[in-house]
């Protein structure tokens, strides 16, 4: 819903949400949402976010725009379940005012959201700008998660990330549109980077996923999650809180477009346009890329909560991981598992945790 926010910027109009769905792909059990910004002008009916963004740099607006979508994504998610992680975009031009850390404190505060729900979403060059740091460091000591968004597009290197607690590196769309041919750069540039993020203690999220065949090369290439059509478009605030707020975590299937598993084993259609596409067995996932079984690591990273993923290895249950990047005085748990199929929801095969390609702002 847009709210009456007209005499908060100087821009015409009125800023709403929706959100993303961020999938486990293990077990396609929703993990987190990313807040996405939206701007409605009167005339010019909804503008891009490609737009919306350099706009607001340009009228001074960034910084309230900042402010308000981060106290009403807290605001709003303070409803859902604790399990879920909260996702919301910020500018390297904020992070340079140091003004993130502060929209992330006054919101906290007025919402009694937690900190450890909140993952702040930064730009690979947000990480290697020393007048951002400062910021980050505030946001790292309130217990904020940090995740690294749309890398690969000037990724060299990963060894920028280890100055800040870095939880979570989500790969760009532009190469996962690319990985089907079983040869080619992209499919190189997202296994090296899964790689690297796990060596690191870190999680790797893949962005824009629409195909079967995507879901089945990241799982098989030990992504840690992903987000995208194939499991859902952006969402509406009442929509995202019907599917977060309940007692049981959404389960998305992984062999079916837009699709739910609910406790009946059946797909529930909450309004999305439902695709069906034939599911490949596990042999035939496998031998997409080469390999009869997948290695699994312990699980690391953002999303999940205060236990960032809980260090949850997904054959052997609980085990060390990171918790707002920090690595673990033991290493990571790994297990080679083969890609598990869609379960009913509620039958995750890890015990559940105890408590608790678009320009964004």
């Amino acid at each position: 819903m847009v709210t009456d926010t007209e005499s908060m910027f100087a821009l015409l109009g009125a800023p709403y949400l929706e959100y993303l769905p961020v999938i486990d792909l293990s077990s396609g059990r929703l993990l987190g949402m990313e807040a996405l910004v939206r701007w409605l002008h009167p005339s010019r009916g909804l503008i891009s976010p490609d737009q919306l963004i350099p706009d607001a740099e340009a009228s001074g607006d960034i910084v309230p725009l900042t402010r308000w979508v981060l106290m009403e994504a807290c605001e709003q998610a303070h409803r859902w379940s604790p399990s879920i992680q909260l996702g919301v975009n910020c500018t390297v031009d904020s992070l340079r005012r140091g003004e993130v850390s502060k929209a992330v404190a006054a919101a906290l505060e007025e919402t009694g959201f937690r900190s450890g729900q909140l993952t702040l979403e930064v730009t690979e060059d947000a990480i290697v700008d020393s007048s951002a740091a400062a910021d980050l460091s505030a946001l790292s000591q309130m217990g904020v998660q940090l995740s690294v968004d749309d890398v690969g597009t000037n990724w060299s290197s990963f060894e920028p990330f280890k100055n800040h607690s870095i939880g979570t590196v989500k790969i760009d769309g532009s190469f996962i549109a690319g990985l089907e041919p079983v040869q080619g750069i992209n499919r190189l540039v997202v296994e090296t980077v899964i790689h690297m993020a796990h060596s690191l203690g870190m999680s790797a999220i893949v962005e824009c996923v629409e195909k079967l065949g995507q879901v089945q090369i990241v799982r098989a290439f030990d992504a840690d999650a992903a987000q995208g059509f194939f499991f859902a478009p952006p969402m509406s605030s009442d929509d995202a809180a019907a599917f977060a707020a309940g007692p049981e975590i959404p389960q998305f299937s992984r062999t079916e477009v837009r699709t739910l598993v609910a406790p009946s084993d059946h797909s529930i259609d909450l309004g999305f346009r439902r695709e069906t596409t034939p599911a490949s067995s596990v042999e035939d996932e496998a031998t997409d890329v080469g390999s009869d079984e997948v290695v699994v690591d312990a699980w690391t990273g953002a999303i999940g909560g205060d236990t960032a993923f809980g260090g949850v290895s997904r054959e052997d249950g609980w085990a060390p991981g990171v918790t707002n990047g920090s690595p673990a005085p033991t290493p990571p748990v790994r297990a080679a598992a083969a890609v598990p199929e869609d379960l009913p929801l509620g039958q995750a095969p890890f015990p559940e945790p105890g408590g608790g390609g678009e320009q964004k702002a």
